[in-house]
């Protein structure tokens, strides 16, 4: 069996060399014939003029640099790795981050693994400040009240040849989630996060935001359900609250209190606002679902291959 892994990086500088010596020393006593392609994303640093002199002592490990003409971002990053390793014969790709926290020891799990489609790596104990791991810890919990799924694992995974044509065949914003709602066959594993090889974390309380909103993107038809139960109970309860009053106007003869034609209105007022968030999800979600079999164009240069 062969095997395809695919790393991007940016402005990783030494720390990307770094870790390829890592790979190496999980990797060069397997059987299997390995392919490390480094998705170079539109680096501004020196880290290209470092993996082009780079070699790789073991013999069954080989080393690709795919350059790209911009930068496109983490995730597009990843999806040209995955086109490379389509022109490849890799029977399984591994994806993972190339700053060390994406641990190699726990690739020999992961091939173990190949009767599945899809393994992902479950994040163990992570090396991160207390603030940044509660945050990690409610975003988990707001992702699985609203999709009634556990987010506990990143892009470090592993997928078959089956798994890779769903991916290149639909666009997503976030790997990880995109991946967990394919019905394909999966299996889990569990890895503790390492520490970045230079110490410095790039995901600050911004970026795992914004990390956060695109995960729910992927999830939207969960998120627009939300809404819409949303307005459901507020009409159930608008109705108990309208039925109220007419009880009291028509047959108690009983002045209606203030109270009732305020909360009305401003239920009202939720209700349509839900329910307008329902609808405009649903016209949103329709123009994205067009676009999610948009072929993806390979704007990668393959520099180098040895």
């Amino acid at each position: 069996m062969s095997v395809c892994v695919v790393t991007p990086c940016f402005n990783e500088g030494i720390t990307v060399i770094k870790f390829l010596k890592n790979l190496e020393k999980h990797l060069q006593q397997s059987p299997l014939e390995v392919e490390v392609a480094v998705v170079n994303d539109g680096s501004t640093d020196n880290t290209l003029e470092l993996l082009s002199p780079f070699r790789f002592e073991a013999p069954n490990i080989r080393l690709t640099i795919l350059d790209l003409k911009m930068n496109v971002g983490h995730q597009r990053a990843i999806k040209q790795g995955l086109l490379y390793a389509e022109t490849t014969d890799a029977e399984r790709i591994i994806i993972m981050d190339s700053d060390g926290e994406d641990n190699p020891a726990a690739i020999p799990a992961l091939l173990e693994k190949d009767q599945f489609e899809v393994v992902h790596v479950v994040r163990g104990k992570r090396k991160e400040k207390l603030s940044f791991r509660f945050s990690y810890a409610l975003y988990k919990m707001i992702f699985y009240v609203i999709t009634g799924k556990k987010m506990n694992f990143g892009n470090y995974c592993m997928v078959g040849r089956k798994a890779l044509t769903t991916i290149l065949e639909n666009q997503y914003v976030h790997f990880a989630a995109f991946l967990q709602n394919q019905r394909l066959t999966r299996s889990y594993i569990q890895s503790d996060r390492g520490k970045r090889i230079d110490g410095k974390s790039k995901m600050n309380f911004e970026k795992l935001i914004y990390h956060a909103f695109m995960s729910l993107v992927e999830n939207a038809q969960s998120l627009l359900m939300i809404f819409f139960k949303i307005f459901v109970v507020l009409s159930i309860v608008l109705v108990f609250i309208l039925g109220y009053i007419i009880y009291h106007k028509v047959f108690s003869g009983k002045a209606i209190l203030g109270w009732a034609s305020t909360l009305s209105i401003g239920l009202i007022n939720l209700a349509l606002v839900s329910f307008g968030f329902f609808v405009l999800g649903l016209l949103l979600l329709n123009i994205f679902k067009r676009h999610t079999h948009t072929p993806e164009e390979k704007i990668y240069n393959i520099i180098d291959k040895i």
